[in-house]
């Protein structure tokens, strides 16, 4: 059933194994190429040529987020897939080191937009339950391109005369391959498609995406999330549960919370979302019971439901409305409803109006597990069997879909054609709930490449040799510089499997978790390093603990803070301005990127390997203070209803 979405996932992350290949092959090439061109060592010369490819990135990411809502996802994906071909055929021209510098300039353009738009592609073709698995994809793929990489360059150092220029250069035959993945075989985003008024090709999309005919309920969230339903009749009794709770009620446990000095520093938030998962833990909900058009998201659960069913009580359904529509309209709802529950009678006369989804959120107080326990409690689970030719009748129709006798669960959407306006609406960026999942986004960018792991990845041949870890592999033959690559492949690819777990708890124990689990060990791991090169100690127990603490290093990154960052900055916005929150987070990342690249070939030449290890283990050490205090957990959640959650808990502040 979820094939299709498991392939465009895959697909589209190839993007990343592109910029996996150029973060290790080009620092290599850098020791020929300043030979041939006659430049001047040291770590400055170094770190300028590294840091173009990043002012490329940084020039590109300013203009990515009208990109992408101007073009959409998956052309805004080919196009920098045009800009890696490119680049990479003048890098292995290059005859001088200004065609050299133009080429690093053209490829981190694409790099930018590949790194802006794949974890948005993949957040928003994912279903919720698979969205923080499918969401790591693309850091398993970055490393899968690193051990290529090295690879290629152990190969080429055991030749006497190496060409940096095909190390380089090389990206371009995968680029082909991707930008003909993203041609023949890559939809457009279905949530883009909808923001763009295209209800048909968003339709089709979201099909060949979950395999399946029925996902009109999939689409009205999205249409819902982008405040373009009217009235539906699904979840009015929800509303009425919810209208009798206190707006006001607290619980004791809560109030003695608000005298603690964690209340005054942490954000309600992550409070609020955690208590919705414990309340969803707690009573056992195997599916999103927050609104009944979730439901649609659970393809597994969905059809095993639709099986059981079976045609009878479809007929059965369509009967009762038949018998329904000579009755009085005020009992209409209620036999709706009790179709959906199986038969069970409700009489209910209030109406799902335009609020959408905030209008549960904003009937509920400040008592954040009484909220989810409300929200849990008051919703019941529903299917909604809506027809694909209907519904669309439906969308491009501003009639009401009731009055023109169409299938009694049929939503009424407004002419979206009419409505969208896919230019980046600059204002949404000053709504409370926006702006403050956007500082939290760049912040926890800048942060993850403050942490200086990106560093240390990028180094690690010239940091082994500098250790003398190549020492423990020297009965096998091989010179010093190609020791050192070997044990940076054995290095990378022992991430994979941590990376393959990452991906398998990430929607399990969610990303909040895996971040507080691994950052102590980052932090540990890191401070580890610095201390074997003070502490004086035999050369082998050095070399052991160096290489145990690195390993140590580079395995809880890519669990936690490695991938986390990218999955929160797609899933936090609403996706009117996911695009253009997107590409701020990833201006944070670039820059942060930018000072480590320059910055740490400098502090090993000054302050040394100890004292930079020193630095990023306080580092680390904010970014838990950080991600404890502020980040709140999203496993398992519609967008659009995170999205909505931000946006309630900043006016609940205000």
């Amino acid at each position: 059933m979820m094939k299709s979405t498991v392939f465009s996932a895959v697909a589209v992350s190839i993007g990343y194994t592109l910029l996996g290949w150029d973060f290790t092959t080009v620092l290599e090439a850098n020791i020929h190429m300043k030979k041939e061109f006659g430049l001047n060592n040291g770590p400055s010369i170094d770190g300028i040529i590294l840091a173009v490819s990043v002012f490329g990135s940084i020039a590109i990411t300013v203009f990515s987020g009208s990109l992408l809502d101007w073009l959409g996802r998956r052309a805004a994906l080919i196009y920098s897939s045009l800009l890696l071909i490119s680049g990479g055929l003048l890098m292995v021209w290059s005859p001088n080191i200004y065609i050299l510098l133009l080429a690093r300039l053209i490829v981190g353009s694409g790099s930018g937009l590949v790194f802006t738009c794949v974890p948005i592609y993949i957040s928003e073709t994912s279903p919720p339950n698979m969205r923080g698995s499918l969401g790591t994809m693309p850091q398993f793929m970055f490393f899968v391109g690193i051990v290529f990489s090295y690879c290629l360059i152990f190969w080429m150092t055991l030749i006497p005369s190496p060409n940096w220029r095909i190390m380089i250069g090389a990206i371009f035959a995968p680029s082909l391959v991707y930008f003909a993945l993203l041609v023949f075989y890559l939809p457009e985003s279905p949530r883009w498609l909808v923001s763009d008024g295209k209800i048909s090709e968003a339709r089709i999309s979201l099909q060949w995406l979950r395999g399946k005919d029925d996902v009109s309920g999939e689409i009205a969230l999205i249409a819902d999330g982008m405040n373009m339903i009217m009235e539906t009749a699904v979840g009015g009794h929800a509303v009425a549960a919810v209208r009798s709770q206190s707006f006001l009620g607290t619980s004791t446990n809560q109030m003695s919370r608000h005298s603690t000095f964690y209340w005054h520093l942490s954000d309600p938030l992550v409070d609020l979302l955690g208590s919705i998962h414990e309340s969803m833990s707690e009573l056992g909900a195997g599916r999103n019971s927050y609104f009944p058009v979730f439901n649609s998201f659970n393809i597994v659960e969905q059809e095993r439901t639709s099986e059981q069913r079976g045609n009878d009580s479809l007929q059965q359904s369509r009967e009762a409305y038949s018998a329904e529509e000579s009755n009085n309209g005020d009992n209409l709802q209620a036999s709706l409803l009790s179709q959906v529950a199986s038969a069970e009678t409700n009489d209910i006369n209030t109406s799902f109006t335009s609020e959408g989804s905030s209008s549960y959120l904003r009937r509920h107080g400040t008592s954040t597990s009484g909220l989810a326990q409300d929200l849990i409690s008051s919703l019941h689970d529903h299917d909604i069997e809506e027809d694909d030719e209907e519904i669309h009748i439906a969308a491009l129709s501003s009639q009401p879909a009731l009055g023109s006798g169409l299938h009694p669960f049929r939503q009424q959407i407004v002419r979206l054609s009419e409505t969208a306006d896919i230019k980046p609406k600059w204002r949404v960026l000053l709504q409370p709930g926006v702006r403050h999942a956007l500082c939290y986004g760049m912040l926890i960018q800048a942060l993850q490449q403050s942490a200086g792991i990106s560093g240390l990845l990028r180094y690690t041949p010239q940091i082994l040799e500098q250790v003398g870890v190549i020492s423990l592999f020297s009965d096998i033959g091989l010179d010093s510089h190609s020791a050192s690559i070997l044990i940076s492949v054995l290095n990378a690819s022992l991430m994979l499997p941590c990376i393959t777990v990452a991906m398998i708890l990430m929607d399990v124990c969610g990303r909040r978790v895996l971040l507080l689990v691994s950052i102590p060990f980052l932090t540990l791991s890191v401070g580890a390093i610095s201390l074997s090169n003070i502490v004086k100690m035999g050369s082998l127990p050095h070399e052991i603990l160096f290489q145990l603490s690195l390993t140590i290093c580079f395995c809880s990154y890519v669990i936690g803070l490695g991938p986390i960052p990218n999955i929160l900055c797609s899933e936090m916005f609403p996706t009117r301005a996911r695009a253009t929150c997107a590409s701020f987070c990833s201006l944070a990342f670039w820059f942060g990127r930018l000072l480590s690249i320059y910055c740490f070939p400098v502090m090993l030449s000054t302050i040394g390997l100890s004292g930079a290890c020193a630095i990023y283990a306080f580092v680390c050490c904010l970014v838990l203070v950080f991600v404890y205090l502020r980040v709140p957990e999203t496993k398992g959640l519609p967008l659009e209803l995170i999205a909505e959650i931000f946006k309630f808990s900043r006016q609940e502040c205000l």
